[in-house]
């Protein structure tokens, strides 16, 4: 990492998240009978919350209640007769970064335990990325839970996150990167490995875009970067793209979990506001050997504005002085 070019309040913010985590990255996957399982992945066992089916223990209060009495009394709840059943994922999972970097490595977890359960998947329709990961980890029994809907399970395993969202056991996301690797194999040029420099652009995203993107742009694209639109692009389309990219940038947000398909010794470079200071995809490239720089940001959105949802302002200058030497070198 480029720590000679980072603000102190990067550094800091990085190390106190690592701090926080790496006591915590247990390996649990917890074995449940005659449970509840919502179309969110929360797990009910009578009229309990089972704690770690949550993305966090403090939203328990979000499903007590009213919420329990809802799915517990005059309805229908049926049940599923094929057993073993897996769950690997929560009300967060919805989002590609969430479902890529903690669904998968969960999933990992499960199939050492029961590579043969049925695993639960959110409805109403699992898109392609989700269908394909899940075949890739070797699961071929699924059931799509439907919104709405609450299904009994007698005999239910339950992976759960180790430590904080967003951070896991590198293991476990070296072992997801080889499975997809694997079953994506067929669809690349080796040819055209880590052979690319790209720019992912948010422009057509409705939040967190990049401000002066023109700017950053017309200096990126003196060292030859395409700009491409992962929008554009299928879920396979997507892990070719990266597996060919020698320097990929973006903005901090979803579209960097596409990291966990390039190439070791490839380098990943992210801009970053110093508002919202959040080292998951340092993580991810660390533990696929993919190197990493960061370029420090401003916050580009009115203070007012929610940091996960605000844009940035990058300095071109800064991005130049990231970009030449790996530019140079290759």
């Amino acid at each position: 990492m480029n720590a000679h070019m980072v603000p102190p309040v990067f550094l800091q913010g990085f190390a106190d998240i690592f701090a926080e985590i790496q006591p915590n990255l247990r390996q649990v996957v917890y074995h449940l009978q005659q449970v509840q399982v919502a179309w969110h992945g929360t797990v009910l066992r009578g009229l309990r919350v089972f704690l770690p089916s949550l993305p966090q223990p403090w939203m328990e209060l979000e499903f007590a209640g009213t919420f329990l009495l809802r799915q517990l009394t005059g309805r229908k709840v049926p049940l599923l007769m094929e057993n073993p059943v897996g769950l690997a994922f929560d009300s967060w999972s919805g989002n590609y970064f969430h479902w890529i970097a903690e669904v998968l490595p969960r999933l990992v977890l499960l199939r050492k335990v029961q590579p043969n359960c049925v695993v639960l998947l959110p409805g109403p329709t699992p898109p392609e990325y989700i269908t394909q990961t899940v075949s890739a980890l070797g699961f071929n029994r699924t059931y799509t839970v439907s919104p709405g809907e609450l299904v009994h399970v007698p005999d239910l395993w339950v992976a759960v996150r180790p430590g904080r969202h967003g951070y896991m056991v590198p293991e476990l996301v070296r072992e997801v990167r080889e499975a997809l690797m694997v079953k994506l194999q067929p669809h690349f040029d080796p040819g055209k490995k880590a052979s690319r420099r790209l720019y992912v652009s948010r422009s057509r995203q409705s939040w967190r875009q990049l401000t002066n993107e023109e700017e950053v742009v017309a200096v990126l694209k003196q060292y030859d970067f395409e700009v491409i639109y992962f929008e554009d692009m299928t879920f396979v389309e997507q892990a070719r793209t990266m597996y060919e990219a020698a320097i990929f940038i973006g903005i901090h947000g979803a579209n960097m979990t596409n990291i966990l398909f390039m190439t070791p010794g490839s380098h990943a470079i992210e801009l970053m506001s110093n508002t919202y200071v959040n080292p998951s995809y340092l993580s991810m490239a660390s533990s696929i050997g993919v190197n990493y720089s960061l370029v420090p940001s401003t916050l580009g959105s009115p203070p007012e504005v929610e940091y996960n949802y605000a844009d940035i302002t990058a300095d071109p200058a800064l991005v130049e002085q990231v970009v030449r030497p790996l530019c140079v070198g290759q």
